[in-house]
């Protein structure tokens, strides 16, 4: 993701093309480290039209690896409470948050379980929390859909819809400047990944 897109979740705002603020997260200060990995894991991209966004699809990692597969993602190094103010803001931005939506014990969990879905926030797209393995010893999570939701991209159930432009041009601007991919790579790699059937 484009810095400058995922640090509208910790300082709230937004980017081009966003057609809905950010609000932010309660610890604004910016995150410790940034880095960017690849992981073995789909990227695709599903539903038709987002608050965010407006008309298109938006992306999910599919929550199975699959050594065939390389998702190309920046990691951002931010506490447990940014997290869940993350997890909150993409799932759902309304909901009051007396207790933490994913505690340590949660995370003591993902580390043998792979994966957790947080009932809290289950009415959202995202609500799968996926544990990618450790980076200096530090547990790497995502959000992204269920493996029942994956089910139903696969059927047709849940469409599968390529980003809007804005979208897919955030996404491409993020991969060029963490100098993963030249902008035409950048751009390929979207493509495929909203035309590859799954």
């Amino acid at each position: 993701m484009w810095k400058s897109r995922f640090l509208c979740y910790i300082e709230g705002g937004q980017v081009i093309g966003m057609k809905k603020l950010c609000s932010g997260s309660v610890d604004r200060n910016p995150p410790k480290e940034t880095r960017w990995k690849t992981f073995p894991h789909r990227l695709f991209f599903g539903r038709d039209f987002t608050q965010t966004w407006g008309p298109g699809g938006v992306a999910f990692l599919d929550p199975r690896s699959n050594s065939e597969d390389k998702a190309y993602m920046c990691i951002y190094k931010i506490t447990l409470e940014q997290f869940n103010d993350v997890l909150l803001q993409e799932n759902v931005p309304d909901h009051d948050m007396n207790s933490p939506l994913f505690d340590l014990n949660a995370l003591d969990s993902i580390l043998n379980e792979g994966s957790i879905p947080v009932e809290a926030v289950k009415r959202g797209w995202y609500h799968n929390v996926v544990y990618l393995g450790k980076e200096d010893d530090i547990p790497i999570l995502t959000m992204t859909c269920s493996l029942s939701a994956m089910e139903s991209f696969k059927s047709g159930e849940i469409p599968l819809c390529a980003p809007s432009k804005d979208y897919a041009d955030t996404l491409v601007r993020g991969l060029v400047e963490g100098k993963q991919l030249s902008e035409e790579e950048a751009t390929t790699y979207i493509q495929v990944a909203s035309t590859k059937p799954l």
